[in-house]
């Protein structure tokens, strides 16, 4: 039986997936496909930056793609966010 972070992380490569495979590539997403994720996935946490500046931020290698190292950037940007919002009274 898995552990509710192994199913998280098991859920967070599954997401990638789904938006890597679009194109048929499971090592990256690219920019259409990352605007997708980020309307898709997590649309309370893009509002304040569009889908072409987390792009720009996430593609650390500037190879025109996110591949999943560069994805786990924005989980621990959302994240944080997100857990910054739980505090929230």
């Amino acid at each position: 039986m898995l552990t509710d972070l192994e199913n998280a992380l098991n859920s967070l490569i599954e997401v990638y997936h789904k938006y890597s495979l679009i194109k048929g590539n499971y090592h990256s997403i690219y920019r259409d496909d990352l605007k997708k994720l980020l309307e898709t996935e997590c649309p309370a946490y893009i509002n304040k930056k569009s889908a072409e500046a987390w792009f720009n931020e996430l593609d650390i290698n500037s190879d025109n793609a996110i591949n999943f190292q560069e994805f786990l950037i924005l989980v621990v940007k959302v994240g944080v966010a997100a857990h910054k919002e739980s505090h929230k009274e």
